[in-house]
């Protein structure tokens, strides 16, 4: 437990160094970074990028960050179909997973907060819940990712520790995603190919 806290307190006060490491890494990782100084300009990032790529409709996780970006009303001016990526309700839960899921799969880009990011291999860490579904970053052809200061950690080791404690609090879950840059696939010819396995674009809004 100490550890675990020496860690996150690390990632607090070290948060602007840490965004600057991340940036690095995540851009040879093959990822656009965009970093901004606040909730706005994030939404305004977001905004952005939708319009480069003509999208028409996107889905979102319930990650807190993605409400403060004002990111769906920024969306919908534009005439884009934002979907939350929640249950309305516990009724008829395979029918809602079903519907969700071929929303996700026809979107045209996904959005995320995350739970952690790794300045050491320039990754994204998500742990699905419910409202946080690993869909949002699996199956659009892009991903946008927003990236608060304090969420990075220097390495692997210190996400497996911070997991390791979850652990023992009864707070692991089945799984996580770990996001490095676009999808990439040698598995014919061993060409590397982008987008088979996920997506073929991943952006990184970083703030702070």
């Amino acid at each position: 437990e100490a550890r675990a806290l020496h860690v996150l307190e690390q990632a607090r006060s070290d948060g602007e160094t840490l965004l600057g490491r991340l940036q690095e890494s995540a851009e040879k990782a093959g990822c656009t970074v965009v970093r901004v100084k606040t909730p706005q300009e994030a939404g305004e990032c977001i905004q952005t990028v939708a319009r480069d790529l003509e999208a028409r409709s996107v889905v979102r996780s319930i990650h807190d960050i993605l409400d403060r970006t004002d990111v769906d009303a920024v969306l919908s001016a534009d005439g884009v179909q934002v979907v939350l990526m929640a249950r309305e309700s516990d009724s008829d839960k395979e029918s809602q997973r079903q519907s969700l899921r071929e929303r996700a799969a026809g979107a045209d880009i996904g959005i995320t907060g995350v739970d952690y990011a790794i300045a050491e291999t320039g990754s994204c860490v998500i742990v699905p819940r419910a409202g946080v579904s690993r869909l949002v970053s699996l199956l659009p052809p892009v991903h946008i990712a927003v990236v608060e200061a304090g969420q990075v950690l220097p390495s692997l080791d210190d996400l497996f520790l911070l997991r390791r404690r979850d652990f023992l609090q009864g707070e692991l879950g089945s799984y996580m995603s770990i996001i490095s840059g676009p999808s990439r696939s040698a598995d014919i010819e061993y060409t590397i190919v982008k987008g088979v396995h996920g997506p073929g674009e991943v952006h990184l809004v970083l703030l702070g």
